[in-house]
């Protein structure tokens, strides 16, 4: 009796401690889970140094897990040797659990380093791992980490320019998160959201996503969200000051949104967030044209990029400073941060960057008057977007796999464990299975039919498609050859900086020319600028010979609607070639977008040129044929209407034409 005393005297406290200890863990993920670093950093180190004295190497392990994440954006490099020392001790165990935070972590660091499609492999491995063990336990907790996940994901998608997938993504995360109320996971959606906003400039949408993010951050006492949406909101900002370097409001409110967001990154002392705000604040003085300014604010940005460890970062402010640098006259400067730019993309294996850093050399040399360097450069940043793009196809590609080989992974697991209920099962099927032999046959035919009919539309569309292709292959020579000419004419005149800039855009137009040409439609906005970059271009090359006005509401313009690709600019292009051309006076195209009473869109396309059916007659079928194809693109839904303008003696004044697309 004596002895049993004895041992519970021994084992009773280390059982308390385990139990205390068991709750502090508890304790600490869920400070993990809410995003609440600081009680993270200080729970962690209670357990470590608890579990240190009573020799419990698990207990030790697990904190330094929280505690590495915790310190991964001040401390990265630090935090991975943290990570990689203990992943053995979880992977021996079997420890599910802490497996999924631990490639969760992974995943944020390998983000730092920009290596992209590695880090979305890490967050989808801890989605896997989590739903092994919490699947059956804590359906809540389970969610809580799938979510934070998506969004990790999100933003990694949105870093590498896959937009349509981050907002699947993010808009994931956001259904768990308004399903089980997780408000630090909704605040973080909606940061994400308000950033695909503002990428495609739906500023008014952006600025209320920031809003409210701001407001959630407060409420939740977020510090880190609050600094990121206060910053977005400075962005908006210097978003107006990029379309209007007067307008001194949106100056001032952009530098009160950054220097407010500066000061919280400082008090956290966390150096990624303090170097993105001094780069904020340059791009600001760079919108309003403070070269001066801005460079002072790169120097501190790049010195705290260099304290925060992160190699992509620093490459990006590099970039930026030798562009920066450029500005300012100092091209020895802009080279010589260009070239080290250059030497960390390749240690980095990071293509992205590439071709801005080729464009400030290639500009650079210009400058010197060393063409020779500047041509090299030149046709190395257009081999850059070249392989940049061929790239992302590759990674793409290599996504849709791993996600398929996920998904399969999913459903052999989902199979496994429906196996008894599919026994069941199969004795109600036998009893069914005449019914689904005479359904199936009807929906064979059924099938079959529809299957036909939707072959026809598609051979169809197809045939249209790839008239729309023959035409710009028609279209493109002839504009081709008379931009190159102009381009070689400006070299001749000793016009190297318009000459260069007449290249920039060119090459432009023809990339949004290759892109355009494997859609059917387009956003209307796309196509508009698509015009007026064409309009821009040929009235740069004819000089006085014309000039062009483009009339749309902004709320068209920031509109979803989509209209078929290419269908307004070869009716821009007859109307300058065949209409203000031959009159050989200075004429003037006008666009005008309009919404009609029924909700459809209307585009008018006016000159003031020699008349439709003359210039019919002299262009022969080349301009029937383009018009009868637009017809055809506009299908049973659209209309054109051609009129030509005269006055009361019944004199030609020019040629409208009106397109009408139904919604």
């Amino acid at each position: 009796m004596k002895k049993l005393y004895l041992l519970i005297l021994i084992w009773w406290p280390i059982c308390l401690s385990a139990q205390q200890s068991d709750r502090l863990m508890e304790t600490l993920e869920e400070f993990h889970l809410l995003g609440q670093t600081d009680s993270v950093k200080k729970y962690s180190q209670v357990i470590i140094r608890q579990a240190e004295n009573q020799n419990n190497g698990v207990a030790v392990s697990r904190a330094k897990l929280f505690l590495a994440n915790a310190n991964m954006r001040t401390y990265p490099d630090s935090s991975f040797k943290i990570l990689t020392s203990i992943a053995g001790e979880f992977q021996s165990r079997n420890d599910n659990r802490f497996l999924a935070y631990l490639n969760a972590n992974l995943g944020a660091y390998y983000r730092r380093l920009g290596k992209f499609e590695q880090a979305i492999n890490y967050h989808q491995q801890a989605i896997q791992l989590a739903e092994k063990h919490y699947q059956k336990q804590d359906a809540t907790k389970l969610n809580r980490i799938m979510a934070m996940q998506y969004n990790s994901i999100s933003i990694l998608n949105f870093e590498k320019s896959d937009y349509e997938l981050s907002t699947q993504n993010a808009l994931k995360a956001l259904k768990i998160a308004n399903e089980y109320d997780f408000k630090h996971i909704e605040l973080g959606s909606m940061i994400i959201l308000g950033n695909i906003q503002m990428h495609f400039k739906q500023l008014d949408l952006a600025q209320k996503s920031f809003l409210s993010a701001r407001d959630l951050a407060l409420k939740i006492n977020d510090k880190y969200r609050f600094g990121v949406a206060i910053s977005n909101l400075g962005i908006i900002n210097l978003l107006k000051i990029e379309n209007n370097s007067t307008d001194l409001q949106a100056y001032k409110n952009a530098k009160k949104y950054f220097f407010e967001s500066l000061k919280i990154a400082e008090s956290q002392k966390d150096y990624t967030a303090i170097s993105a705000r001094y780069s904020n604040l340059a791009n600001v003085e760079n919108a309003a044209k403070n070269y001066k300014n801005a460079n002072n604010f790169l120097i501190e940005s790049l010195k705290y990029a260099e304290l925060s460890k992160s190699k992509l970062l620093s490459l990006q402010v590099t970039t930026s400073l030798a562009r920066n640098y450029l500005n300012l006259e100092n091209t020895p400067k802009a080279i010589e941060l260009a070239n080290k730019g250059l030497r960390m993309s390749d240690e980095m294996s990071n293509e992205k960057e590439k071709p801005y850093l080729y464009d400030i050399l290639q500009k650079a040399y210009a400058k010197e008057k060393d063409f020779v360097k500047a041509l090299e450069f030149q046709n190395a940043q257009m081999a850059s977007k070249d392989s940049l793009y061929a790239t992302s196809i590759t990674e793409k590609i290599t996504e849709l796999q791993t996600k398929y080989e996920t998904e399969k992974k999913q459903r052999e697991i989902e199979l496994l464990t429906l196996q008894n209920q599919a026994k069941e099962a199969e004795i109600k099927q036998k009893n069914y299975l005449i019914l689904a032999i005479m359904l199936g046959v009807l929906m064979l035919l059924g099938s079959f039919f529809f299957w036909n009919h939707q072959r026809n539309l598609k051979q169809k569309q197809e045939a249209a498609e790839m008239k729309q292709r023959l035409l710009r292959a028609q279209l493109n020579p002839h504009f081709l050859f008379n931009c190159l000419n102009s381009i070689q004419r400006l070299y001749v005149d000793g016009k190297i900086s318009q000459a260069n800039d007449f290249i920039a855009d060119f090459a432009q137009l023809m990339r949004d020319i290759l892109e355009k040409t494997g859609r059917t439609t387009i956003p209307l906005y796309e196509e508009i600028e698509f015009i007026e970059a064409y309009l821009s271009l040929e009235k740069r090359r004819l000089g006085d010979k014309f000039e062009y006005e483009i009339v749309m509401d902004e709320e068209i313009r920031h509109s979803d609607i989509e209209v078929p690709s290419f269908i307004v600019q070869p009716l821009a292009e007859n109307a300058l070639l065949h209409g203000v051309l031959p009159k050989n006076q200075k004429g003037k195209i006008e666009i005008l977008v309009d919404r009609l009473a029924d909700e459809s869109l209307s585009i008018t396309i006016q000159d003031d040129g020699v008349g439709f059916y003359q210039s019919m007659q002299k262009a022969g079928k080349h301009t029937s044929r383009g018009m009868e194809l637009i017809r055809s693109r506009l299908g049973k839904k659209g209309k054109m209407l051609i009129e030509e303008i005269k006055n009361l003696n019944q004199e030609i004044l020019g040629t409208k034409v009106i397109l009408q697309i139904a919604p």
